[in-house]
Order: structure tokens, then sequence, then C-alpha cells
């Protein structure tokens, strides 16, 4: 037994939660303000999904290799080593005068970021059996905090700094993950670490980074070059089944990774990554509606974008309490009361207008909160419920690589869906923005009245502007009303299953 185990259990709670939060915040502030970041770069919707894809491809990769890295390094420099790749590829984000620089940075930041997440939740598979649901407790609402805590502080450090503190800002509290690494077990460098062959990682890259490009620009390019597309799905496809085929007989631990064949498993990374890419796509529509369609200012529209993190919370407790108490629902149906509480949230937000109060907007997030952790901890448990804990690693590494490029796939399509909604609502409402249409010489001389001191050209620039905040809105509505109907698609789906099981 290892010093570490004569510790005080709040300590290493405090160090898993210290690094779990980290990678949620730092996303949670960038998401946020993808706008701000976009105009502080000169980039645009489709550069900023590729700094996200960026940032999932070194995942992915950092991910795949995880155990390789703790059993040739140890499991505390592995870990400090990525605190100190995030911190790197902040400066650089952070520093960027360019998409590319932007982009560079984000991609050094999931290299490191990739660790935080995996590293603490296998710190809380390691505590012993009596405290490790308090574990798991302490890491969910990590988690969560984390995400909640991104909007909130990114309306005031972007109100107050600008942009770039979004990325600098994470940078002090890097010291005390920094000490909380040192407080996890020092778990020494294996005798004999795993080996891949080279080229299967070069495979790994290739189709890790065909089948992102492809989420991303399948939109833009699919009915321009079809041919060119299908050549490249064709590619991502064969660099796949070439990296399994090779990784199945030339890599020296490819036995660790059999238990993880069993249905229940793969339903699980399937529920997962619906979650995540609904989650992150939700991420990246709210802040345009608060801001750029319901005309809230920063400081309260991160206040207003956390209510659903921190209603998270309460239902992640509430949750808990329930199973401690063995009063919990079966998991199909939390979560197919998870899926109900997401098209409730999609219907009731499709109904909003340019008026709606700060008030009923923060009452209908709270149903997205319940969605999130009922969904989410109840998939957590069915992918898991019979994974050996000698697999137990390799299980949440692989669940991790889903959910980065989950979260990436999310941001892809919600900026390719609102470029779309965009300029099909702003043609459609363009069309009354005409000398010759009565309602928009009705709003002129309406404007005339109240801003007697305008210029017709200024009014007209007010008018373009309502004209612009319109189409977003309306676009916005319109996500959020096919989240509605994902919803209950997925609601549906649950209970069937349960019937015919």
């Amino acid at each position: 037994m290892h010093a570490f185990s004569h510790q005080p259990h709040w300590s290493r709670l405090a160090a898993i939660a210290l690094i779990a939060w980290l990678e949620f915040l730092q996303n949670g502030l960038l998401n946020f303000a993808s706008s701000q970041v976009m105009g502080g770069v000169g980039a645009g919707p489709e550069e900023f999904s590729q700094a996200a894809m960026a940032y999932a491809l070194s995942a992915v990769v950092a991910l795949f290799n995880h155990q390789w890295c703790v059993e040739r390094f140890g499991s505390r420099r592995h870990l400090q080593g990525s605190i100190l790749l995030f911190a790197l590829g902040a400066l650089i984000a952070g520093s960027a005068l360019s998409p590319a620089g932007f982009i560079a940075g984000r991609a050094v930041q999931g290299l490191g970021g990739a660790a935080f997440f995996t590293a603490a939740r296998l710190e809380v598979a390691q505590l012993p059996p009596a405290k490790r649901g308090l574990g798991l407790v302490a890491f969910g609402q990590a988690l969560l905090l984390g995400s909640a805590l991104g909007p909130l502080l990114g309306g005031v450090l972007l109100q107050a700094y600008g942009w770039r503190a979004l990325c600098w800002g994470i940078l002090p509290l890097l010291l005390p993950a920094w000490w909380a690494a040192g407080q996890l077990p020092r778990r020494p460098p294996a005798h004999r670490p795993a080996h891949y062959p080279t080229w299967a990682f070069m495979l790994l890259l290739a189709a890790a980074f065909l089948l992102q490009w492809l989420i991303q620009q399948t939109p833009y390019q699919l009915f321009a070059h079809p041919r060119w597309l299908a050549g490249l799905t064709a590619a991502a496809v064969a660099a796949l089944l070439l990296f399994r085929a090779t990784h199945r007989r030339q890599a020296s631990d490819r036995r660790r990774w059999r238990p993880l064949r069993r249905p229940g498993y793969r339903l699980g990374l399937v529920g997962y990554s619906c979650c995540y890419l609904l989650v992150s796509a939700n991420s990246y529509i709210l802040p345009m509606l608060s801001v750029q369609a319901l005309g809230f200012d920063l400081p309260t529209s991160g206040m207003l974008l956390s209510v659903s993190y921190l209603a998270g919370i309460a239902f992640a407790l509430l949750y808990a309490k329930l199973l401690l108490k063995c009063k919990a629902p079966g998991l199909t149906e939390t979560m197919a009361y998870g899926c109900l509480l997401l098209a409730g949230y999609g219907w009731l937000m499709s109904g909003l207008n340019g008026e709606a109060a700060l008030g009923r907007v923060a009452a209908i997030l709270l149903l997205n909160g319940g969605f999130m952790s009922l969904f989410i901890m109840a998939v957590a448990q069915s992918a898991f419920r019979g994974i050996a804990p000698a697999a137990f690693g390799r299980a949440y590494q692989t669940k991790n690589i889903v959910r980065q490029v989950s979260i990436s796939a999310g941001v892809a399509l919600a900026s390719v869906f609102m470029q779309a909604r965009n300029a099909l609502h702003y043609s459609r409402l363009s069309e009354r923005f005409s000398w010759n249409s009565p309602q928009f010489l009705d709003s002129l001389h309406q404007l005339r009245q109240f801003m007697p001191d305008l210029s017709d050209t200024q009014r007209l620039g007010v008018l373009a502007g309502e004209l612009a905040r319109q189409a977003t809105l309306v676009s916005c509505l319109d996500f959020f009303r096919l989240e509605s109907w994902i919803g209950l698609a997925l609601a549906a789906c649950l209970l069937a299953s349960r019937k015919t099981g």
C-alpha cells in the first residue's frame, strides 16, 4: 500500500476536483464568447469550428496514448506535463493575431487538456470502495461547476479585459492543478510499457482528421463537390479499418481491449455521443440567442447561461440521493425522463420572442440542466456496468475519445446550421427591406419620430441591425425546435426498447 493511501480523503477528493474541472472551464469560457473570439482574431464561424476540430484531433491522439504515457513516464509526470502543455496552448491562443495562431494554440491545449478528465476519473476508481460514491459526486460536481463558471466568468472577463483574458485567465488556476497532480498516488513507470507501431498512429491521426473534416465540410461541399467528399469518406474509412487491423495484430496490449466488445458498453458510447453532441451544440447557440438576439449584456448573459449547469448540479445531487436510498428509477426510464426534459426545453425555447424576460429564459434553462445530469449519469451507469476493474481504464479512455469527437462535431454542426438558417431568414426578411414595402416605410416613419436627431442613413443602419437580430433570433428558434423533436425521438426509442426488452 502506497503512502498516499494514508492521506486524508478530503485531500484526494480536492485533487480530483481541481484536475477534472479545468478543461470544462476553459471550453466554457471560449464557447460563451465565440463571437468575440472570432472578431478578435479575424475568424469566421468555419474557422472557429476548425479550432474546435484541432482541439479534438489533438485530444483523440493524446487519449489513445494516455495509458502508454502513464506506463512510460509515470502518472504524476504525465499529468504535470499535460498541465504545462495546456498552459502553453493557452498562451499561444491568447496571443494569436490570426485564425491560424488561435487554431494552433487550441491544438496544443488539446494535447494537454485531454488528460485531465481521464486522469481524475481513474483516480476515483482507485479510491477505497466506501469512499468511491463520494468521489463520483465530487468528480461530477466539479465538471458541472467548471461548465457553470465558464459563462459566468466569461461575461465578466470579456467586458473588463477583452477576449484574450478568456485564454490567459485559466493560467492562475493551473497552479492549484499542479499541486493536485502532486497529491495523486506516485505510480512509477511500467517495466514494459505497451508498444504500438508508429505508422498505426499516423493512420489514427489521418482517420480522425478526415472524419472531423468531413463533419465540418459536408454541408458546404455536398452539392458542389460530391465526388471529392465521397473520396475523402472512403479514405477515412480505409484509414480507420487499417488502423484497427494493425492494432489487433501488432499492438502489445491488444488483449486489454477485448473486454470492451460488450453490446451494453457500445450502446453506452452511442448515448455519450448523443449527449455531448447536443450539449456542445447548445452551448454554441445559447450565447448567440442571449447576446445577439435577445440583447442581454455580457455579464447578464453569463449568469443566465450558467443556470443550466447549476441546475444540473441540483439534479445530480437529487439523483445520487435517490440512488443511495435505492429509490431511483431504472436506467432506461431515467434516460427517457432526461430526453423528455430536453424536448420540453426545446419546445419552450422555440416559443420565445425578442421581448423575452430574463426570468422566463432562466426558468426554461432549468430543464436543460435536468437533461444533462439525468441522461449522462444514467448512460454512465449503463455503459460501465459489468466492465472489469482491469479494463476500466481502457473503457474510460475510449469513452473520452468519443466525447472529444462529439463535442467538436456539435460545434461544427451548430455552426453550419446557424449559417444556413441565418442566410435563409435574412434573405426572406430582406425582401421587406425595400422602399416599396409598407412595413419598411412604417418602421422608418416610427424611427423618425423616436430618433429625430438621426439622419435617414443612420436610421437605415438601425433597421439593418434589427433585420440581422431578427434573422438570428428565428434561426435560434429553429434550432430549439429541432432539439425538441430530437428529445422526443430519443425518449420514444428508449421507451420502445424497454418494452421490447
